[in-house]
Parts: C-alpha cells; structure tokens; sequence
C-alpha cells in the first residue's frame, strides 16, 4: 500500500477511494477508459476531492488507466485553470479536463 492520504467519494451511497495524494503532493488516481467522458476526451474528479487537493497544497494529478497501462499527468495549478465544470447523469459535480492537456507518461518496460 502506498503512504499518503486517501480521498474517498461517496458512490451510490458507499464511501469509495478514489485515489492517493502522495508526500511528493502527487494525486494519484486509476481509472478504467469506461470511465471516461468521451464527448470531452476527458477524465473528471469530484467536486470534493477537487477542494481537497487545493487545501491540501496537491502540486499534480496522475492518471493511470488500468485496462490500457496508459499515464497522464498534469500540474495541479494547470488543472484548475482549465477543468471545467460539469454534473453528468448520477454523479455530482466534476471538474473534467480533456487528455490533449495532460502529458502522456511513457511506460518503462
């Protein structure tokens, strides 16, 4: 298990972990692609793991697909400029941003 502080969402009721924030301030979260709002190209985070990671001094957020082994990343302050808001279907509020902003992490073999 890695060290750092986990945030949680509520899910249909269950607190579910939706990812990490790293000692190196490193938001780290697994997605599948399914998850993916595919009109925006985008990945969300909620709304109240968003002010979490603010107050919390979170410096980037990386993105691991797990189906795909593909990594994102992108600084937080970035982020926050250009995610934009939306309330899709059952979920509450989510900050979504589009991969053309995030930089690719290559895999190491």
């Amino acid at each position: 298990m890695r060290k750092g502080i986990p945030l949680y969402v509520d899910y249909q009721g269950k607190q579910v972990l939706s990812g990490i924030l790293g000692p190196d301030k490193v938001f780290r979260k697994s997605v599948e692609t399914k998850q993916k709002l595919f009109v925006m190209n985008a990945y969300g985070i909620d709304k109240s793991n968003f002010e979490e990671l603010k107050a919390l001094g979170c410096k980037a957020i990386e993105l691991s697909e797990r189906d795909t082994k593909k990594k994102y990343v992108i600084d937080f302050a970035t982020f926050e400029q250009k995610a934009v808001p939306r309330k899709i279907g059952k979920f509450g509020l989510r900050y979504y941003l589009p991969l053309r902003y995030w930089q690719k992490i290559e895999a190491v073999v």
